[in-house]
């Protein structure tokens, strides 16, 4: 018995398909793009002021699949106070010297630690947050329509 080949996907149907996964891939990314606004909106930081004890040097391979390369940065060891006692941690930092007293922030959910002030959301993870949320309820709105119009 010969085996018939299958008929293409239909218009619709390849429509409804492609919407499906512009949809999916649209909300992925609106999802972590607003999730990351909320995150930064919401996070606190406790200043403290810490004491540079060490410094080193960090390797990091950078670049992307055609063009890595190794990259090295200034690391600097930092005690700082907590209601645990004295804790350590590593930050990059190109102009904190040993034995300084620096000003640091402790993110006060994960424990990171960093030498420049916190700022907020910058213009750009607001409009990468609008944008692909306005995306995904097009996607979905396209996705609706054409369902509910074809029998």
């Amino acid at each position: 018995m010969n085996a018939q080949p299958r008929p293409p996907v239909s218009g619709r149907a390849g429509t409804v398909l492609v919407l499906v996964i512009l949809t999916g891939f649209s909300g992925l990314l609106g999802a972590t793009a607003v999730h990351r606004l909320v995150t930064d909106l919401t996070a606190t930081h406790t200043s403290v002021s810490a004491q540079v004890i060490g410094e080193d040097t960090e390797r990091v391979m950078e670049g992307n699949s055609r063009n890595r390369h190794w990259a090295e940065y200034r690391t600097v060891t930092v005690a700082y106070p907590t209601a645990e006692g004295t804790q350590r941690a590593v930050v990059r930092s190109d102009d904190a010297r040993v034995d300084a007293s620096v000003a640091a922030w402790v993110h006060d959910e994960t424990g990171d630690v960093r030498l420049d002030q916190p700022t907020p959301p910058d213009l750009w993870q607001w409009i990468w947050a609008v944008v692909f949320a306005l995306v995904t309820v097009a996607f979905a709105w396209g996705l609706l329509v054409i369902v509910r119009s074809g029998n």
